[in-house]
């Protein structure tokens, strides 16, 4: 056996057909992110993760990607870089097929055949940047982009969700977020504003959000609560279990916070609800509703948190709201046009039949404070 190995290796592991399907995936729409999300998924041998990622990295490296592709592109690359520090040194090989048996000393070509026919048969999606083939020479200073985003609200709001995180009273977390939607509100009228005055841009862009079991129906339902609280448009493929989000660049900046966030404190809250006492199908039917339940009322939660500082940010910026409602319209519409444009052809999700106890628990458990913040009970 391990003869055949030293065998097949010996006759090339065929990387440029790698390189083309890696290509051709990118010219359909396919973001590194997201090629790396569905080789994760498809079934194939442990070892595809790490060719994948050292193929996306060897790529963005000849591509010059560093100094050609739009800044979310490269967001990724870095981010992959992130994660597999120990593949970059393969990327950096003289060739693919160096790098991949850098990374994977064991990888026969079969593997990379496997692979490579796996890229092949992805299908066109939405292009939400421009693939490689529309890079310029060098990226553009004056490309169109979101104007830079505050830090400082960014790190009041993070502050606020790791609060959130971090304690152990569903109370507290609940109002802890929903200063974060309040900030997040009063940032996204201020965006709004200079836009409108002509001092600063909010492009309309989408981004996506790469979901894992369990419970993923659940964690769309979540993040299309939170979406909808910010003017945020959703879509989501349930065969490759990707969601995206369609809407300004800060606005999808800061849901994404907010999702992640709550994915934590979701998590927390249905694990300390336990399952009313209920065993296999039965409780994990119980934790769906549950969560059901928790995204339902989350949603109202923020959508009341957005009317309220919307209200006090056009009178702090001494605007009347009569002013302030058309240039909000404006931004959803042109959210809506975009949404329309990438995806022409969609369906409502159907709602099915849930478990009564668990989605009131879930309720519950996304209501047991007010909104407003202020000083907190002492627990016992």
């Amino acid at each position: 056996m391990r003869s055949d190995r030293t065998h097949v290796r010996s006759e090339g592991l065929n990387e440029h057909a790698l390189v083309a399907e890696l290509g051709g995936a990118y010219e359909r729409g396919w973001q590194p992110a997201d090629v790396l999300h569905v080789t994760a998924r498809s079934g194939g041998p442990s070892s595809d993760a790490t060719l994948a990622a050292t193929a996306v990295l060897f790529d963005a490296r000849t591509t010059r990607a560093a100094e050609r592709a739009p800044v979310d592109w490269m967001r990724q690359i870095d981010e992959i870089s992130r994660r597999h520090p120990h593949l970059v040194r393969a990327a950096g090989a003289r060739t693919l097929a160096d790098g991949l048996r850098r990374a994977c000393p064991e990888v026969t070509r079969f593997e990379v055949e496997g692979l490579a026919f796996t890229w092949k048969y992805l299908p066109s999606v939405a292009i939400l940047t421009p693939p490689p083939s529309r890079w310029p020479a060098v990226r553009s200073a004056d490309a169109p982009a979101a104007a830079p985003p505050d830090t400082r609200i960014l790190e009041r709001i993070r502050a606020l969700l790791s609060k959130a995180e971090s304690t152990g009273f569903p109370d507290e977390a609940e109002a802890l977020t929903a200063k974060a939607q309040e900030l997040v509100s009063r940032h996204a009228v201020g965006a709004a504003l200079l836009v409108d005055l002509g001092s600063g841009t909010d492009p309309v862009v989408g981004r996506r959000i790469h979901l894992d079991n369990p419970y993923i129906r659940e964690k769309v339902l979540l993040l299309t609560a939170i979406g909808d609280a910010n003017r945020v448009r959703t879509v989501w493929f349930t065969r490759v279990q990707i969601a995206t989000i369609v809407g300004t660049a800060s606005d999808l900046r800061q849901a994404e916070l907010l999702f992640t966030s709550l994915l934590v404190q979701s998590g927390r809250a249905v694990q300390a609800a336990g399952t009313a006492g209920r065993r296999g199908t039965s409780a994990a039917t119980f934790r769906r509703a549950f969560l059901t339940g928790y995204a339902h009322r989350i949603g109202e939660r923020l959508r009341e948190a957005d009317v309220r500082a919307t209200a006090e940010a056009a009178a702090d910026a001494r605007v009347p709201i009569t002013t302030l409602a058309p240039i909000l319209a404006r931004r959803s519409d042109a959210v809506d046009s975009e949404f329309r444009r990438l995806f022409p052809v969609t369906r409502d999700s159907r709602s099915r039949g849930v478990d009564a106890d668990g989605f009131h628990a879930g309720r519950d458990a996304a209501d047991t404070a007010s909104l407003t913040p202020g000083p907190r009970p002492v627990h016992r």
